[in-house]
């Protein structure tokens, strides 16, 4: 077929596998979201140019190897460089050059004033812009306030191309519905919102993304409107969880079980209470995009605030928590001798991005807590370069401890013998349950002091 432009292409022809393997896609970001997608574009027949600026990162890909874990994505990448269908570079502008589609997944972190700070995905597009062909799609994927797009990633393209979006190149916006550790499957089967800046625009990045997305996709009235559903989902999760910590707080205080409370209350068909904890990731970041949009629009979203508000103060309760246990055990918490499982942002996932398991851990070391770290999915190599007191196991985590705080529900915590760590541990011996996955009966008839977030009826 030749070097046929994206935007001249029908639908209906790019369900055919030979009319894809004549079309490059440039993903730009190489992290837990982009490379999952790039391998999937390459599963669809595509070639793909991966791009990002971490060498580290393009070193493992050159040799076939996935810079970190997750599912399924360790054989497709070993298979697409060896057959070269995938291919890593570090030159933004080159690879553009090559591509017909352009999918860009760069992090859009905050500032120390919670102000969205989009220079990395700006400096992306200034590259891009450069180099960027005539009649290529830009489908843009990184989580950005309402608006963005169409203003300053638009601006930044057309300035550095002299190139118009919407005449001259296609534009797009469809956000990412996926979570680490199961990011194909989630990008496979979930269905897909997409906006575009024009019809044509959406069209073809519709039919583009469904040679991935076997769901299919949401196709909706503009970019903007695309962008905000993305930041309602997540500022929605958010204060659902706000309000579930609020109802662990008051059951502590109430001696009640806000397990036992989650469990009954959720037989109710209309009801769907979440589990109290630590609310790590990219949740605590998602939400400001949209409440710095909405200032500038003199709109006050009191609820995303308060959220915000309410699950950072679970790290300061936390650290209270850890003081109340200790203190059943007639202890203080400077001097004294704590393990801490778990420094994932989440369950079941090597990764610490956005992990509030490793504020705590910083808190406590600034308290005088002496402290040991473990976590099953990092060696002891990792866990020194994070700067950390570093076990290689949990026995030697654990040992003559006062006090256990399980910040991650881990598999391997799940399944831990209470009778053989009560006996590592000084006594008494303390567990303070953040991750619900302790049976506190359990705990306590084995003679062991049970503290866990909203477990009130145990305090």
């Amino acid at each position: 077929m030749g070097r046929v432009a994206i935007m001249k292409i029908t639908p209906e022809l790019l369900k055919e596998r030979k009319c894809r393997e004549a079309f490059t896609v440039c993903v730009v970001g190489c992290g837990r979201m982009g490379l999952p997608h790039a391998c999937l574009f390459a599963d669809a027949g595509f070639k793909v140019i991966g791009v990002d600026k971490n060498h580290r990162i393009i070193q493992n890909l050159e040799m076939g190897k996935s810079p970190f874990e997750e599912q399924g994505l360790q054989e497709k990448i070993e298979r697409h460089v060896k057959e070269g269908r995938l291919t890593v570079t570090t030159d933004c502008g080159k690879a553009a050059s090559e591509s017909d589609i352009i999918f860009l997944s760069v992090n859009t972190p905050l500032d120390e004033e919670f102000n969205p700070d989009y220079s990395n995905i700006l400096n992306a597009c200034e590259e891009l812009g450069r180099e960027l062909k005539r009649d290529s799609l830009i489908i843009v994927a990184s989580t950005v306030g309402p608006g963005v797009t169409e203003t300053l990633i638009k601006d930044r393209l057309e300035e550095t191309s002299g190139l118009k979006a919407g005449r001259d190149f296609g534009l797009a916006f469809s956000p990412i519905r996926a979570t680490a550790g199961r990011v194909l499957y989630d990008v496979t089967y979930y269905m897909r919102v997409v906006g575009g800046i024009d019809a044509k625009s959406l069209e073809v990045a519709c039919a583009v993304l469904e040679t991935i997305v076997k769901a299919g996709t949401v196709p909706v009235s503009s970019i903007r409107t695309a962008e905000t559903i993305k930041l309602f989902q997540n500022v929605y999760r958010d204060v659902n969880l706000a309000l579930t910590n609020e109802f662990a707080l008051f059951c502590e205080k109430a001696g009640v079980d806000y397990l036992e409370v989650y469990k009954a209350a959720n037989t109710d068909p209309y009801c769907h209470l979440l589990l109290p904890g630590l609310i790590s990731g990219h949740i605590p970041k998602d939400p400001y995009l949209l409440i710095k949009e909405a200032e500038k629009l003199n709109v006050e979203l009191r609820m995303a605030t308060t959220a915000r508000d309410v699950n950072e103060k679970v790290v300061e309760h936390t650290i209270h928590l850890v003081k109340e246990t200790l203190k059943k055990c007639g202890k203080s918490l400077q001097g004294s001798k704590i393990a801490v499982l778990g420094i994932s942002y989440k369950a079941d996932v090597k990764e610490t991005k956005g992990s509030r398991a490793l504020t705590i851990i910083n808190l406590l070391k600034e308290r005088g807590v002496k402290l040991k770290v473990y976590d099953p999915y990092f060696t002891s190599t990792e866990l020194a370069k994070l700067n950390y007191p570093i076990v290689d196991r949990l026995e030697a985590a654990v040992k003559r401890t006062d006090c256990v705080v399980i910040t991650v529900g881990h598999r391997e915590f799940r399944s831990l013998n209470l009778k053989e760590l009560k006996s590592l541990m000084n006594e008494p011996p303390a567990i303070l349950d953040l991750s619900h996955i302790i049976n506190p009966e359990e705990a306590r008839r084995g003679g062991m002091i049970y503290m866990g977030l909203g477990r009130g009826l145990y305090d």
